[in-house]
């Protein structure tokens, strides 16, 4: 049987990976942690069919567009996904802009979709904190965020998820995010979710670190973010615009106090 599919799109270090595991731990579906790449996930901890280095490469030479040939590939690597873990549906967590929105659309028209979204300036903290400036493209990665938040602004208002969400109201997140999903649950299923989140910290993807404690947002502790790339994010008519109708905080000082 094919399996379901719903999928998170999400920038790094925006809190995609707790929404994704905790959701699959509580209502008994699989993950399918970026499957499109750029990594070989055919080994521990995901031990995923073959099918996910095929998908990322031919995914690659399509110019990173879904196409009926890579659609075809991901279905086979999703259906035995779910089938090794006797699972009615998968989660494809998806923290990169490598993946466009609407070839999903057009090419999975069942699969459902949320968003998961975080002040673009507490992320690039986040990934300074961490040390993982690797990741990011210059200048401090505002294209991408840019991208992101177009994608984003296009997706119905209650398929929109904030970061805070998870973190303040979790009960409140999981719930409206498997509604966005339309998957069905339980009350129940919500405390598994949360628990779940509470026990468990994953640092990146299925990497967890064991007794670290998933409430303490170190990078809201720390001010690693360099002064020179706020103002480059305040003075983007994208990037302050969307934390305006986000309710973060546009004023620069304060992701620079204490510098």
């Amino acid at each position: 049987m094919t399996p379901r599919v719903a999928w998170l799109y999400s920038l790094t270090r925006s809190g995609s990976s707790a929404a994704v595991y905790a959701s699959a731990h509580a209502l008994g579906w699989a993950v399918a942690d970026e499957p499109f790449g750029p990594w070989d996930r055919t080994g521990p901890p995901y031990n995923y069919p073959s099918e996910q280095v095929k998908l990322h490469r031919e995914h690659t030479a399509a110019g990173e567009r879904l196409n009926p040939k890579t659609a075809r590939l991901f279905e086979r690597l999703i259906t035995a996904i779910a089938s090794k873990k006797g699972a009615p549906g998968v989660i494809v967590k998806m923290p990169h802009d490598m993946i466009e929105p609407r070839d999903i659309e057009q090419n999975r028209p069942l699969d459902t979709a949320a968003f998961l979204v975080r002040d673009p300036i507490a992320r690039l903290n986040s990934i300074y904190t961490r040390g993982w400036v690797d990741t990011i493209e210059h200048p401090y990665d505002i294209e991408r965020v840019r991208l992101f938040a177009h994608r984003a602004m296009r997706a119905p208002r209650l398929n929109r998820l904030r970061f805070e969400m998870l973190h303040g109201t979790p009960r409140r997140f999981f719930r409206r995010l498997w509604r966005a999903w339309r998957i069905d649950f339980t009350e129940d299923n919500v405390e598994a979710a949360v628990r779940y989140r509470a026990q468990n910290y994953h640092e990146s993807s299925a990497d967890q670190q064991p007794g670290r404690n998933p409430h303490r947002v170190l990078s809201e502790l720390r001010t690693d973010v360099p002064p020179e790339s706020v103002e480059l994010y305040m003075n983007d008519p994208v990037v302050s615009a969307v934390c305006a109708r986000a309710g973060w905080d546009t004023d620069a000082h304060r992701y620079t106090r204490g510098r």
